[in-house]
């Protein structure tokens, strides 16, 4: 059997150790469902932690002060397809009248 020995530590050293607490370590920021809705203006700092969300499903419109989970009013984004993708370079003149 092996038997490892450590050296204990004393209380003086015990209080040098610096943990960090639930206070001083910031949450890690969430995904918000109002990233991907159709009726928000999303506006994002250069930290993660600076988003500002204003929902504009009613008047007057509203700021969200939090991650938002689940919402009754949500409605996703529409995603082009490759179709109106091609398209929207196009250009069409109409025809000239003789």
């Amino acid at each position: 059997m092996i038997k490892l020995s450590f050296p204990r530590r004393r209380r003086n050293d015990l209080s040098a150790l610096h943990v960090p607490s639930l206070t001083t370590v910031p949450p890690a920021p969430r995904n918000s469902l109002c990233t991907a809705c159709v009726y928000a203006h999303v506006v994002r700092g250069y930290e993660p932690c600076e988003v500002l969300i204003v929902c504009g499903y009613a008047f007057p419109s509203r700021e969200v002060r939090f991650p938002v989970r689940e919402c009754t009013d949500y409605k996703p984004k529409r995603e082009c397809n490759g179709v109106e993708i091609a398209s929207e370079g196009a250009v069409s003149f109409p025809p000239l009248g003789n």
